[in-house]
């Protein structure tokens, strides 16, 4: 097992991609309608975060709330479904409230998508979300074989700040909608 391991960490190493992803941005969960409140709940006794900021997904229902340790990233992000139909609640109805997706800050997005796709990475659309005029461009890969998890790559752009645009939230949670 540790052959295949290092086969593909020197396939990573020489594809270039390390060189684009900086580091861990955010941690989302996404949890059952009425769960919300109860994992900050827990998550602010285990560790010392504190709220941040709210955001109401009207094109999603669903509301999502950022938590934060300190000033950096990461930032830990929880999604809840606000009705039967919502994305975020039959996400949780088939998985359970658990960790969606890991995102991960990176340099240059379209390089990252190119190389990830040469490299057999699938990811849940053709193109990234968002737009450097946004503030933000992000994408999400197919969820992980062994732990059914998520990557998004994303890329900031001045000082925004946030998770997602008005824009670009639908497309975004829409391309999770087949996992």
């Amino acid at each position: 097992m540790l052959e295949e391991f290092k086969k593909v960490e020197k396939d990573r190493m020489d594809s270039g991609i390390d060189q684009y992803i900086v580091r861990l941005d955010h941690i989302a969960y996404r949890v059952k309608r009425g769960e919300r409140e109860k994992l900050m709940t827990e998550l602010t006794n285990y560790i010392p975060v504190r709220h941040y900021k709210t955001f109401k997904v009207i094109s999603s229902n669903a509301t999502t709330v950022a938590l934060k340790l300190h000033e950096t990233l990461p930032v830990i992000v929880i999604s809840e479904g606000l009705s039967d139909d919502s994305i975020v609640e039959k996400y949780c109805q088939k998985y359970g409230s658990r960790i969606h997706h890991f995102a991960y800050e990176v340099t240059n997005i379209e390089k990252v998508i190119e190389i990830q796709k040469s490299r057999g990475i699938k990811f849940t659309s053709e193109n990234f979300f968002g737009s450097e005029e946004d503030g933000i461009k992000q994408i999400f890969t197919k969820p992980t074989e062994t732990s059914n998890h998520i990557i998004e790559y994303i890329q900031r752009f001045g000082d925004f700040d946030g998770f997602f645009t008005p824009s670009n939230i639908a497309d975004l949670m829409l391309s999770t909608e087949e996992l």
